[in-house]
Parts: C-alpha cells; structure tokens; sequence
C-alpha cells in the first residue's frame, strides 16, 4: 500500500492527530507506466523531492508511480499554502513536460481536513481526510496530462497567484457539488509582478455615523507639498518612507497621476499621523430633488456628455464635489452650484434646504496608493428646492423640469453637458443608487474611481449588460466574458497566426495590442458562437458569407480560461474576465487577409455612428512558435522572472524615398478604358540605365545605391506602386491592406534581394543578412554602430549569415539561366536574362493598387481566368497576367523585352496552385501536388529553366516582402525558419522535371532522393508492397524515422495494408508509383492534412500514432469507396483536432463523447470530437464515420485486438472502454429505447 518516506521522524511526530492543511497528489498517466524506465523515474522522484524541499512541504506518502505531500506552512514569499502547493505542481509540471520523453503526470491540489492513523500492520501512518481524498480524486481526474488541477474553493484561496491565467474545466468532477473546476497549464508564468500586485487589499477600519463630527484638519502637508514639481514630490515621499517604486504596478496610480491629485487638482490631501503618512479624500454628494404640480419628486441628474469631437457618453449622475483641504462641504456644495449652473449664494440660501445627510469615514489600505493608508470621508447629502418657481431657478430647467445643457470651460476637454430631472424611483437613479449602496457595503470606495466611471459602471451593468457584479465568498467582483479569436493559416507550410500590430486613432498610435489576437466582449445573452462571428465582422470587415467560405472554426481548439485584474478605472474592484479562446483555421485559397505571402495589412472602422472618426488597425502574421513556443526555462524557482533580451531603445525601420504620385487623366479623355495604359502613355524605358544594372550587378564597384538609382530611373511603372492621384484626395487603396508606400518599399527591396543573391561570391550574402549602411550604401555587420538593432535581432541577423546554405541560392539561379558556372568556380551571368528578372520584379506587384485593376474587355475576351466580360479581376496577379496577355503594350519596360524573355515573364503569373510545404513533408499525393502545375507546362507554357524563374521570382518577392529594403532581406533572415527555408531550396530542382516526367514520378524521385540524401544512412531505398508508405511516413517523421519505421514494420498487417494502399494512390488517372506494387487502383486519393504534425506530436507513440492515421483512412474509405473513375480525383481530409494531442490525450474522452470523420464535401472531410449527448442534433451517420481509436494502444502484430469495420451505429455499434480491465467492448445489437432520443447508447 503506503510506502514510509524520507520525511523525519521529527518532523511526522510535529503533526497533530487532525490539522488543516494543503495536500498535493501525483500520479503517473497509464501509458507512461507502461513505457516508462527505472532511470527517468528515479529523476522524476529526485525532482520531486527537490522541488518539495524549495518550497519546504513533506512527503507523506509515495509509490514508484505516485506521491502525496503536505503544506502546514506557507513558503517564504508565497502567501498561503495554496499558493506554494500550487506552484509547487506547477514545477512538477513543467519538468514532466520539458523531459525529452514527456512524462504523462496528474496533479491535484486540495485544502481541507488532514488526519492519520498508525497501521496496526507496518511502522507506518495511513493519511486520510477531505485535503488528501480529494487532491487524488482531482489528480486523477484531471482533464489534461502535465496541469495542476483544482476546485474554485481553492483557486478562490490564493493570493500571489490569484491573477494567473487559469483554464475552466466545464465537466463537474465526480462527487462534488461544483459546477466546474479549474486547471493550470505548466508554462503560465507566475512574476513577481502579480505578486506585488496582489499585497494589502485588506480594509482596515469602517466607522459610519448618523451625525456630523467636527473634522479638524490638524497635521496636513499641504504647505509643504503646494508648488512641487513632480521630482520634488517623489522626493517628498521617498523621505517620509513610502517606496515610490510601487507606483504604476497592477492596480496602483503612476506617480505623476497621484501628484496631479495631491498638488494639482486638490482631490486629497495629506497629513502626518502618528509619524505616518496619511492621504484623506472628502467628497459630498449631492441629491437635488423637487415636486412637480402632480406631487411627484424629480431628482437632477447629468444625462449624459457631448465631447468637442462629437463623443457622447451616458452618464445618469447625481451631482458630486470634492471637499477641498480646509473647507467645509457646504462651502464645496455652494461653489459646485455656482461653476455648474450660475446659480449665485444668495440664490442658493433662500431656494434650497437641506433635508437630509449622512456621513461615512472608511480607512484602507488602497491598491491604488501603495505605502500609505487612506482615509475616505463621504457626505450623503439632500437638498429639497423649496419653491421650483423662484426666480433664477430656469438656469435648471424649473419649473417646467425640461432638459438643459450647460458648457465647461473652451479647451481640448470642452464638454457641453445635458442634464434632466429625472423621476425618483425611477430605472436610472435607482440602478445608480443601488449600485453606489452595493460598491459601498463590500468596502469599495467610489471616491477612487475615476471621473464618471460610476456612471460607466451603470451603463455596463445595467444597460449593456456586458457584465454582472457576482458576490465570492464575501468579495464583489466584476465579470465580464471575451471571446478572443486566433486567425490561423499556413504560409509556406508553417503555421501563422493573425495578431494586431498597432492601432491608429485621431493621429495616435497605440502599441499596446501587439501581438494581441481579435476579440470582443459578450453581450447578455449572447454565445460564444455568436461574438465569433460579429467580432470577426467588424474586426476584420468581412461578412458572414465570406466569413462561412474563407474560416472553419477548429471546436476542438475550444478553450475557457479565467483571468483577474484590477482595473484602475475601478480601484478596489475584482475583475474576473472570462475567456473564451477559439482558432479559426483560414482557407488555403484565401488570398486577402494579408495573404498568400503574410504581409501586413489594416482595417478601417468607424469608432461611432454619431462621428466619422475612423479607427486603424494593422494587423500581421506571426508564426506561432514565435507566440506560444516560447517557454520559461525551467529552473526551480518560486516565481519565473521575465525574460528580456535587452533594454536599449532600438532605431526605427528604415524607408527610401518613394516618387510623386502619377496624375490621373479624366475619363472623358482615356482612349484605351485601361487606366495603368493611359498613366504610362509617353513613359518610356531607360534602357541604357536598365541595361546596366543587369549588365553590372556582379561587379565590385556596382554598389547598391547605383543600382537602386539605375533601376529607379530605368523602369517607369515604380511610380505606379505610390497610387494615382484622384480628384477625391484619398490615399489609394491596395488589395493587401498595406500602404501604397509599403508596396512600392516591397517592390524596391525584392529587386535589392535579386541584386544581393546575384552577387553571393562577394558582398551579398552580408547584405542580404545585415542590409545596408543609409548615407554609404556599405554593407553592414554585427559591429555597425547605426542603426541601432536589439542584441537578439544581431544574433539572429549573423546566426542566418553563418548558417544558412547559400550554394542553394545559387543553384536556383543558375537553373534560371541567370548566373552561368565558368571554370574555377567563377561564375558569369546572362545579362538578357537578368534583364527579364529586374522588369518583373519592378512590374509584378503594381495590381494590388486596386485603381489600376482592369475590367474584362468584351472586345478582347469573353473571359479571362474566371472573370467574364464587365467583370473587374479583383486578383492582383490575375488582373497583370491580363494585361500582359490583352495589352503588353501598356507596360514599356515589359513590352521592350524579347519576345523568349516576355514568355518567361509570363509563365510567372499562371496560377500553379502549387504547395510547397505539401512536397517538402511528402503530405500530398502527386495529384493535389502537381497537377495544375503539370498542365501548365504542358500547354507549352515553360521549358525547365522557366520553371526554375519561376522559382526565383518566387525567393526574391518573399525575401523583400518586408517595407524596408536597406535593413536587408528580414522576411527570411529574422522571420522564417532555416530547416523550411533549405527544404524548398532543395526541392526546387526537382519540380523543374514536370516538363519531362510525369506528375508520379517527379514526387517518386524526390522521395527517393530524400532516402538516399537522409544523414546518418537509411540503407537502400525500399521497393514492392508499401515502399511508397515507408518513404512517405520516413518524411512525415522527419526527425523520428527510426521510431516510426520500426512501429511500420510491427504494425498488425491489417493497419499496415491501409496505409499502404491510401499512401500509394498518387490521384492521377493511369499512373502509379514504379517501385510500389500495392493494389492502389481506383480513387480518390486523399491527402491527410496535417498528417505530419500528427505523427511528429507523437514520435513517443510511433505505433499509436500510425494507427490513428490508418484509421482515419480507413473510415475515409468508407465514405468514399474507391472507384476507377475516380482515380483523378484527391480528398482533403482535416485532422487539425488531433495534431497536437497525444494519442492518449486522444483516448481522453469525457462519457458520451467520440471522435467522428465527417464528411463536410465532396472533396473534403473533417475529424471532429462530438458528443452523442449533447450533440445528437449534428449527428448524420451518412456521413460520419466513429473513428474507433481506443485500439491505438494495441496495434502490434501478435497481440490481440479488435478492428471495427466501420459500420453504422445502428444494427452493430462496438464501443470501446478502458475503464474495466475486465470488459473490453460492448456491442449494442439494436437501437435503445431510453429516453435520451438517441437510436443508441454508451
């Protein structure tokens, strides 16, 4: 049972019979038992017991596989002992998750009740109580492998760790009467921040009176602090023992806020008590009521505010002043009257009286002034309007109680004010009371909060409903919902997410949503689903159409995770944000959104329907290694500190000067309806400065300021790039959200890439890495001085240099025809050649400006690409292929080329429809892969070395993707991993066989080539039945082959006949793989998207991995049979749900749910994890198939297990379940008649 520890005899015999206490359970997941060495366990156990003795708790029980410990204290610098038990797991967690061989482990953490007993039976303690019961129960429970698991009672226990991101568990766990319970993944960082964010929030003392005291004002500063500036103010507090670093942490007002209350505004004030430093804030609020003819009272309220840029926010406030230090409130609450409405002290005297008042003084220590306590003295008063119709009273709308307005001060702050006389009793002064009355009972101080933020608070509360006041325990909290939306595509086959960069607003702009995804709050009422939607409407300005064809949504990716601030709008005021997080994968044909390349681009929105102000925000693409691979270093500490690279302020990215932009002729007088041929009309090329960038763009004393100043003046369409100038004004728009500005940068650093890989025998491999000195065009280093770039950036940059294969630049250019090999390694060039490479990269990108798109011309086509007359091509690289094709006399730089020259130039702008990253991992079969490509070349369109321009054109257009050429070629240098990188550049030379082979054996030999080229050796490249499964899946793996090529060889050869049939359909009609002679006829195809990050997610589980994918497959299969007539055709089959889950994290399935493929189309199919309970509504069995991967784990040959052949629920369902070792599979014979409605049951 229990095994004794290494705990002290000492320190067991310090414990009493029963204590309150922290208790922690581990547990090891079944299949790491099952794996697991004597070497990695004995780390685990040493790891912790050294993590135990950081944070300074016990172990009281222990197995080989599991652990129980125990916190009576809690550790120096964590608050309470469940903070320190929860961190505790945290870094068991991330040491589990960080082995080379991750270790599945459960933790559960639980306070409660501790009590023993000495076993009759061995010299040792028995533990039980509620503390260790149900930390194990949790443990084993848990929803994940590697999180610490825990109930909210205990979540609501911390205190340092209370403002971590933790993740809701939505399934209650069994036997508790909580709805839900709350994980924490391993790599949350837990900073030193939130600690201190999260001290001294305790009220100290409330005191209420009925009376009003004398409040003497003996002992204030004010006559030191009057007329400091701010230095001397910080200086002041420095000396009186407050740590003025505090300041402008969490929840806390910056210095100079605090100093424009004290010194500026007046608000408080601060006196010296007992030789400590007190701030005091008064403030009087003021009920102003009066009857009508009807008997009814009226209270007057400020409705709302009309800001100078038009600006209007509801306000449904009473009056409210501050007392000033040394002034009574009436002398406040009569200059209030006065500055407001004109209403003069004599006025006041014979027309108001006071009816009632109520006095409050409340001392705290503040979260919004750390250091000091603070006193809050609040009077409640209410004044009766003893006659509506004394004169001087129609200042304030009496006695007719209609609306007024009345104006501020003229400046940037102006605001025209409305006030009403609003009902007492009614919806607006009673919500604003209520709430006032409830702030104040849970001891928040409404005098903290910031100028109308009550008021904000109502709004949001009561009238928006977008969020709701919630008592915990006997804390009020604030909770609001979000949905955050991560935007994920593939660009050049590595996964990318859409981030917001910066926004602009009103001339300003704001950085703080970097690397922020789309969210939105949720309104009362609303889903999840439903905010998704809207926010991507008007984040991203789509429709629900475009949103249905360009997005699926990921379910599977669902996650709701809690968060906790303390909002300094609203001091002393707990705000829970729930997060609901959800990706949406974007379509592989998308081609807006900044995409196929991943550029950056921005979204227009106007703020408000009552102003016209417009609001940008830009938005890019990151890789999402770069947002979510980053993990704190594992170190055993008690709390992570951030990692920063360096702090020195970095120069801005560098920009040439672009030309003025072309002036745009009237319709009236454009001959050709083609508005880039008007614009270029009398522009023609430089040929003799065009012709000597090609011709001198090798030689050492061309430098690259020559270059750029030939290519400007040579090639007249750059000065499309900048926009045309309308008669409207407007900055011209671009297909890709980008400035014209951007493109026409974009353009220039693509001819300075092509200009740099031309010279990789000399300088140009520094500058392509480095870029180039701005006044002397050098080269630059990681010594330059200027600009200054961040140490990690200069890393990167001379990393790239020294690493990067540059003899695979060159054999692309050397396929196109540019650089010719000589004798002695030297290199020559083909100037003609060349020459074509400068003008399309000057040409190629000038269609994103979306006023030179051309419309379909009747007179020279029916249809073009899919655009039919009338129609505009609306795709950029359509739209130049048009113009190219129907008008080439409109670009001089094009049209002056050869006539061999203008086919190659062509020959780029045909749609290929070719994926890389489907190649490279050998993802697609040749069909999907090559097929347009194929037919393109076919046409007689291109010999090899067009292909191999094509290429070319390719890296330089994605190398000076970035809007900053001389900073050198960032896209690839900073912002595109190397191993892809070479992967292409390797692939190259075999795509450029299309022209003479066919589409299977072009990807047969790139297989193979693969095989033979892998490090260390794989031996001789397999023939017969599944060598095309064994080449394909050693690619798959990448770094894992050996794993998954002995898992192959020892699958049961049921599953290893699947994968061999499916992976060796190639989805071409009458052709099939030379060195395979598996019965692959028939079709379709299909490509398993995602199939390689499947397989490298579970390189621990090579055989459990290979079974998910053969039974993917197979249950493809049986949604579509394979036919001959079909052998053409391939199937795209997402498996996004299960790529980054383990195969056990797979089997992980709440009662209910299964793993389904469903067919969505046609030509496509999804796995999704469905529940038969509460998503019976979604379930078609005609086109869905339960994938049955419960056998994963039992995939060898020579062991026993059950494969399912697919059939319908209904007349034979076998389901699986791993809970009784002693039931293996239940087999349902007919359709239940429960109640639940389902034709079935688990």
């Amino acid at each position: 049972m229990m095994q004794s520890t290494t705990t002290s005899m000492e320190s067991v015999k310090s414990l009493q019979q029963q204590e309150r206490a922290c208790c922690l359970a581990w547990s090891l997941t079944r299949a790491t038992q099952t794996r697991i060495g004597s070497k990695q366990l004995r780390a685990l156990h040493d790891e912790v017991r050294s993590c135990a003795e950081l944070v300074g708790v016990d172990t009281i029980e222990v197995g080989a596989t599991h652990g129980l410990l125990i916190c009576r204290r809690a550790a120096k610098g964590l608050a309470t002992t469940v903070d320190t038990m929860v961190r505790l797991g945290q870094l068991i967690c991330r040491w589990a998750s960080s082995e080379e061989t991750e270790v599945g482990i459960r933790v559960g953490v639980h306070k409660g009740d501790v009590q023993w007993i000495d076993l009759p039976t061995a010299q040792i303690r028995g533990y039980f109580g509620s503390a260790v019961s149900m930390s194990k129960h949790l443990a084993d429970i848990s929803p994940k492998d590697s999180v610490v698991h825990i109930l909210p009672s205990t979540k609501q226990a911390l205190r340092v760790l209370e403002k971590v991101r933790f993740n809701v568990s939505t399934h209650s766990p069994v036997g508790t009467h909580f709805g839900s319970s709350y994980y924490l993944e391993p790599w949350v960082e837990a900073t030193v921040e939130e600690v201190e964010e999260s001290a001294h929030r305790e009220t100290i003392v409330v005191r209420a009176f009925t009376t009003l005291p004398l409040l003497p004002k003996d002992g204030t500063l004010w006559s030191k602090v009057a007329g400091m500036s701010v230095p001397e103010f910080a200086q002041f507090l420095n000396y009186a023992g407050i740590d003025i670093e505090q300041f402008n942490r969490g929840a806390a007002k910056s210095l100079a806020s605090f100093y424009r209350e004290i010194v500026v505004d007046k608000r408080s004030y601060l006196l010296e008590k007992s030789g400590q430093l007190e701030r005091r804030m008064e403030l009087v609020r003021l009920d102003l009521v009066a009857k009508d003819s009807q008997g009814n009272d009226h209270c007057l309220m400020l409705a709302s505010e009309t800001h100078e840029n038009g600006k209007v926010r509801s306000r449904n406030q009473k009056l409210a002043a501050v007392v000033p230090e040394g002034t009574s409130w009436q002398e406040a609450a009569k200059y209030k009257f006065f500055v407001s409405f004109g209403l003069s002290e004599d006025l006041q005297s014979s027309a108001f009286s006071v009816e009632a008042q109520d006095f409050k003084e409340e001392t705290t220590n503040s979260a919004s002034v750390p250091g000091m306590p603070s006193t809050y003295l609040t009077h409640e008063i209410r004044m009766r309007v003893l006659d509506p119709s004394s004169a001087g009273l129609q200042k304030i709308g009496l006695p007719d109680f209609s609306d007024f307005d009345t104006v501020s001060e003229p400046g940037p702050d102006s605001q025209t004010q409305n006030w009403r006389w609003a009902k007492v009793g009614g919806a607006s002064t009673n919500n604003t009371d209520s709430l006032f009355k409830l702030l104040c009972d849970h001891n928040i101080n409404v005098a903290e909060f910031e100028h109308g933020a009550l008021h904000d608070l109502v709004e949001e509360v009561y009238e928006a409903k977008v969020s709701t006041l919630m008592l915990r325990g006997k804390e009020l909290q604030r909770h609001l919902q979000i949905v955050k939306v991560w935007v994920l595509a593939d660009i050049l086959s590595v996964p990318h997410l859409l981030v917001q960069s910066s926004k602009l607003y009103r001339g300003k702009k704001d950085l703080s949503v970097k690397d922020r995804p789309i969210s939105m709050r949720l309104s009362h009422g609303q889903s999840w689903q439903q905010a998704l939607t809207m926010a991507l409407q008007q984040r991203l300005g789509l429709d629900a159409k475009r949103i249905a064809d360009l997005m699926e949504v990921d379910e599977s990716s669902y996650c709701l995770c809690e968060e906790v601030e303390y909002s300094r709008t609203y001091p002393g005021l707990k705000t829970v944000y729930r997060i609901h997080e959800i990706t949406c994968r974007l379509s592989s044909t998308a081609t807006n959104l900044g995409l196929p390349d991943g550029q950056e681009f921005g979204v227009a929105r106007r703020q408000s329907s009552k102003t016209d102000d417009i609001a940008m925000t830009y938005f890019s693409w990151k890789p999402k290694k770069e947002l979510f691979g980053r993990q704190v270093r594992f170190t055993k500490s008690l709390l992570d500190v951030l990692y920063t690279s360096d702090t020195k302020e970095v120069d801005p990215k560098r920009k040439l000067p672009a030309p003025a932009p072309l002036i745009s002729p009237a319709k009236s007088i454009m001959s050709s309806g083609l508005l880039v041929q008007e614009l270029m009309k009398g522009k023609k090329t430089d040929w003799n400065r065009a012709r000597n960038a090609a011709k001198r763009i090798r030689d050492k004393d061309y430098d690259c300021k020559q270059f750029f100043e030939d290519c400007v003046a040579a090639f007249p369409e750059l000065a499309l790039y900048v926009g045309v100038a309308g008669e409207d004004g407007k900055a011209p728009v671009t297909s890709s959200g980008r400035s014209a500005d951007d493109e026409y940068q974009r353009s220039i650093g693509a001819l300075f890439a092509v200009y740099w890989l031309m010279r990789l025998d000399g300088d140009g491999g520094q500058s392509f890495s480095f870029g180039v000195d701005t006044s002397s065009w050098a080269p630059l280093s990681a010594n330059s001085r200027t600009p200054t770039r961040s140490s990690d950036e200069q890393a990167r940059r001379g990393a790239f240099l020294e690493q990067v294969k540059w003899p695979l630049f060159e054999e692309v250019l050397v396929s196109a025809g540019m650089l010719i090999p000589g004798t002695n390694g030297t290199k020559g060039h083909d100037e003609e050649r060349t020459l074509a490479m400068l003008v399309l990269t000057a040409i190629h990108d000038i269609m994103k400006i979306e006023q030179l798109l051309p419309t379909v011309s009747s007179a020279k086509t029916r249809e073009f690409c899919g655009y039919r007359a009338g129609e505009v091509i609306s795709d950029h690289d359509v739209a130049l292929g048009y113009v190219l094709e129907h008008a080439p006399d409109a670009l001089p730089s094009y049209s002056g080329l050869p006539a061999k020259q203008r086919d190659s130039v062509k020959f780029t702008q045909c749609n290929m429809e070719y994926n890389m990253g489907w190649l490279v991992q050998a993802e697609a079969p040749p069909g999907a892969l090559f097929r347009k490509f194929k037919a393109i070349i076919s046409a007689g369109k291109a010999d090899p070395k067009d292909v191999a321009f094509y290429f070319t054109h390719w890296l330089t257009d994605l190398a000076g993707a970035e809007p900053c050429p001389q900073e050198g070629c960032e896209k690839f240098v900073l912002k595109f991993p190397q191993k892809v990188l070479s992967s292409f550049l390797l692939s190259f030379p075999f795509v450029q066989h299309l022209s003479t082979k066919t589409e299977t054996q072009v990807f047969e030999d790139y297989l193979q080539w693969r095989w033979r080229a892998h490090e260390p050796a794989l031996g001789a490249a397999p023939r017969g039945e599944g060598a095309i499964a064994r080449l394909r899946l050693s690619i798959m793996a990448q770094g894992c082959h050996e794993a998954f090529l002995e898992a192959y060889e020892e699958l049961m050869p049921e599953v290893r006949q699947t994968l061999d049939i499916e992976l060796a359909r190639t989805g071409i009609s009458g052709q099939a793989y030379e060195t395979d002679s598996a019965d692959a006829q028939g079709g379709p195809a299909f490509l398993v998207y995602y199939a390689p990050a499947l397989l490298q997610r579970n390189h621990a589980d090579a055989p459990g991995s290979l079974f998910v994918l053969a039974e993917v497959l197979r249950q493809a299969r049986l949604l579509w049979a394979a036919e001959t007539g079909n052998a053409g055709e391939t199937v795209t089959i997402m498996v996004d749900a299960l790529k980054e889950l383990t195969v056990e994290g797979m089997l992980q399935l709440n009662p209910g749910e299964i793993w389904a493929l469903h067919r969505v189309s046609s030509k496509s199919a999804q796995v999704k994890k469905l529940s038969m309970l509460k998503d019976k509504d979604m379930l078609d069995w005609n086109s869905m198939r339960v994938l049955t991967l419960s056998s994963a784990d039992n995939v060898i040959a020579g062991m026993s297990s059950t494969i399912l052949q697919g059939e319908k629920p209904v007349g034979g369902l076998v389901l699986v379940t791993d809970d009784a070792p002693d039931i293996r599979e239940v087999q349902m014979l007919g359709p239940c008649t429960g109640l639940c409605g389902l034709r079935f049951c688990l």
